[in-house]
């Protein structure tokens, strides 16, 4: 059935009169500020004060959704909006939000301390009122084998969370019949009754349609986004939607163009949310340091992202001090996964695959984010559709391969039906779906480089106001001094201490935080219920009841450290071409009157990503090691759930890593942004993009588990673009992890700057996700520029 209705879904099937105008209201959308429901609304009174906290908690959830404003525009079939960052009613009393804070947590606006999808197959098979009964077998359960009090009260807020979403599907059905009696409109009254009664069976039952099912989801997304769960990954999305649609085909139901207008009217949702970063407050988009700000280093802001994400190292690293900046206004979490073998191990493309990158390919809307799961099996109209969305200049799909990160995932603890069922996280990261808690931090090899060269420069810093000397990585090191040095291997042997102690610091950091802390202030029934383990447990996700716990100290800036310390070896210990103090010394004056120097360093040594063994082996050997270490810690944490994975990427703190580094010895000066992910640095990819894929696949990549994506942003001239599809086989079968890809015209992206009313609709890649290139600031445009002319010429 799949290949008739694939070539049916290839022929142009127009947008629909509803579909066009929606997406007309949300392009103007992104130029208008939007107004902001920011209720200050409490739960807390003398009777609730007395309820323990996470029955507080679920109250507050439940009043959050019987508070939020309600909305249905006249084009919409697929209903509801996200109030996205709102914070939850207030449940929590003084003395508990200051125990907090000297645990280093608190009930911040993303809570739970780390990044989920959801179970959405369970959800829609279940529905609310399905999972409530579940809900309810398991604490009879519990009671029978002796549970405590504070497991019958966590049960107890999962079903008052549940109430609650029930409530608010309710409240939707109860919008639409209202809507619809003064509705004049004979087609739109009856379009507004069948949205009533969707939303009154779905606020009890499990849906029964294609298109019960795509609302069901959008509720179930709405309500975790909307009750501080936001952050989190759509899923699998053709794979759990896929048997509602192949019943519906079946008995005849609905027609292939009826599934792509709820697919283009479920697109459209995703983009309600995007804002020009022009349009915004002033201060709504400055650059916003976790952990260390020179504006606001309260202890608020300290403890929530140290408890969150239990990263933090203590000291004076780029760890503690990262920020991300304004680019990252377009951040929702929104992504799709599609394609890939299913947990059986059959292949997994259907019609709903091709439905979810049509939708993106006719609208060309940045979010969501489409990730394309291929194997050696993958069908080529696959490869092909894929290729189109990228030739319509739509910033995706990226390209993930099951042939490496399958076996990645079993090497490093999953089972294979689990690892099967990998997906994206918020942004390329990797988990099983439905049941993992994951949660990343960035080490900087550039940092552990710069280290070597000018290891006062880090105590000469401004003082980081988290800074404890007893976690501080580096506070009993006595580095040596790097003049007295005689050989390469003395300068790699101190960039290794460095990076190691980097390393060790987040994973005790990352441990420390695992102890249970934050359920005592951000525990969240809602979220556990509707993700494998907390319910079969009886613990919540924030107690580490979930499948899988995974924490990830992904490495940021491998480019630069291989392309530094391959220039240090050949230049100054091989051809001696320049004396290794002369290097220091032009380096650490951020090559200030020694521009010759800086261009031997960048002209004669070679560069990662050119498919050159020299420094190839040396990028190997920095990742290797980093596994043998990651390991070597990791056989010493105290939580026997928590599970360490290596990765490799940067997403936006390519920016502040660059900018706290001083120069380093590729050339590269003090303060410039470094490279993204496991790319190569911008404007060293002289050999073009094949070349890097060849540098790229000599990494261990089969040992990285959380991903290590390639960014390559290739000129739109047809000789490149017309080859996509043999790319994209070549990378797989040379067995490349993850490769994300930015089309893009250099010279456009320059008259987009000088002219953006004409270029609105010109999107480019950002870290880990898309946006449209006017709405970028200006110093992220110049960066994303320079990007696109490292291949320009090749």
């Amino acid at each position: 059935m799949v290949s008739q209705t694939v070539r049916l879904v290839a022929k142009s099937i127009p947008l629909s009169e509803r579909a066009q105008r929606g997406y007309e209201e949300i392009q103007a959308g992104r130029f208008r500020k939007k107004p902001q429901w920011n209720a200050e609304l409490t739960v807390l009174d003398k009777a609730t004060a007395k309820l323990p906290l996470v029955k507080r908690r679920a109250l507050a959830i439940k009043k959050q959704f019987a508070e939020m404003p309600l909305d249905i525009m006249d084009y919409e079939l697929v209903v509801g909006s996200v109030v996205d960052h709102a914070p939850l009613p207030r449940y929590w009393t003084d003395e508990e939000l200051e125990a907090a804070h000297q645990k280093y947590t608190t009930p911040g606006v993303i809570d739970g301390a780390g990044h989920y999808c959801a179970s959405y197959p369970r959800f829609l098979k279940l529905g609310v009122g399905g999972l409530r009964k579940l809900a309810e077998e398991k604490l009879e359960k519990a009671r029978q084998d002796g549970a405590s009090g504070e497991v019958e009260a966590w049960y107890g807020s999962v079903m008052i969370s549940l109430d609650g979403l029930a409530n608010f599907i309710m409240r939707y059905s109860t919008f639409a019949s209202v809507r619809a009696e003064s509705e004049t409109d004979s087609v739109r009254k009856q379009e507004l009754e069948e949205i009533a009664a969707i939303a009154l069976h779905l606020s009890e039952e499990p849906p029964r349609t294609f298109r019960e099912a795509v609302q069901a989801f959008w509720f179930a997304r709405i309500a975790l986004s909307s009750t501080s769960s936001g952050g989190n990954s759509t899923g699998r999305m053709d794979q759990y939607l896929w048997p509602f649609l192949e019943k519906d085909m079946a008995s005849a139901t609905i027609t292939i163009e009826q599934a792509q207008e709820l697919m283009d009217l479920l697109w459209l949702k995703f983009n309600e949310q995007l804002q020009n970063v022009n349009v915004l407050d002033t201060t709504s988009h400055k650059s916003v340091y976790v952990g260390h700000s020179a504006v606001d280093a309260d202890m608020s802001t300290r403890n929530f992202w140290t408890g969150q994400w239990g990263h933090h190292l203590g000291g004076k690293t780029s760890n503690d001090r990262q920020y991300t900046g304004a680019e990252q206004y377009n951040i929702f979490g929104h992504t799709v996964t599609v394609s890939g073998l299913t947990p059986e191990g059959e292949d997994g493309t259907n019609l709903v695959t091709y439905l979810c990158l049509n939708a993106s390919l006719r609208l060309g809307v940045v979010v969501p984010e489409l990730y394309v799961r291929l194997h050696d099996e993958s069908p080529p109209e696959l490869y092909e559709r894929a290729a189109d969305v990228h030739r319509a200049g739509v910033g995706g799909p990226s390209i993930y391969n099951d042939e490496v990160i399958i076996p990645a995932l079993e090497r490093w603890g999953f089972s294979t039906e689990h690892a099967r069922d990998y997906n994206s996280d918020a942004c390329w990261e990797i988990y099983s779906q439905g049941r993992t808690n994951f949660s990343y931090g960035c080490i900087s090899l550039v940092e552990a480089v710069d280290r070597v060269l000018h290891w006062a420069k880090w105590d000469e810093e401004v003082d980081t106001p988290f800074y404890k000397e007893e976690w501080d990585p580096f506070r009993d090191l006595q580095p040596a001094d790097p003049y007295g040095f005689s050989s390469f291997n003395e300068v790699m042997e101190a960039f290794k201490v460095n990076f190691d102690r980097l390393l060790r610091g987040f994973v005790e950091s990352t441990d420390e935080m695992r102890d249970g802390r934050l359920y005592k202030i951000a525990p969240n029934p809602l979220l556990s219920a509707m993700t494998e383990g907390p319910l079969e447990s009886g613990k919540d996700v924030t107690q580490d009841g979930v499948t899988y716990l995974v924490r990830t100290p992904l490495l940021t800036g491998l480019s630069h450290a291989a392309d530094s310390l391959a220039a240090i070896k050949k230049l100054c210990f091989e051809e001696k071409l320049i004396g290794w103090p002369e290097l220091l010394d032009a380096v650490r004056s951020n090559w200030h009157g020694k521009e010759n120097l800086r261009q031997l360093a960048m002209t004669r040594a070679p560069a990662y990503g050119n498919d050159i063994d020299y420094v190839d082996d040396i990028a190997r050997e920095i990742t290797e090691y980093y596994l043998e270490r990651l390991r070597k810690h990791g056989a010493n944490i105290k939580n026997e759930k928590l599970t360490l994975w290596p990765g490799l990427g940067t997403f936006a703190f390519y920016r502040s890593h660059g900018e706290m580094a001083g120069a380093t010895a590729d050339g590269r000066l003090a303060g410039q942004w470094i490279s993204s992910n496991a790319s190569p640095s911008t404007g060293r990819a002289e050999n073009g993009p094949t070349a890097a894929v060849n540098s790229y696949c000599k990494l261990p990549l089969v040992d990285m588990p959380c991903g290590a994506p390639l960014d390559i942003a290739m000129e739109s001239r047809a000789s490149l673009i017309s080859q996509l599809e043999t790319f994209f086989r070549s990378f797989i079968e040379k067995r490349g992890e993850l490769l994300t890809l930015s089309i893009n015209d250099c010279e456009k992206l320059r008259a987009a700057q000088q002219a953006p009313e004409k270029h609105r609709d010109l999107k480019i890649r950002v870290g880990g996700w898309n946006v449209y290139f006017v709405d970028l600031p200006p110093e992220m445009q110049d960066w994303q520029i320079k990007k696109c002319e490292t291949y320009s010429g090749a």
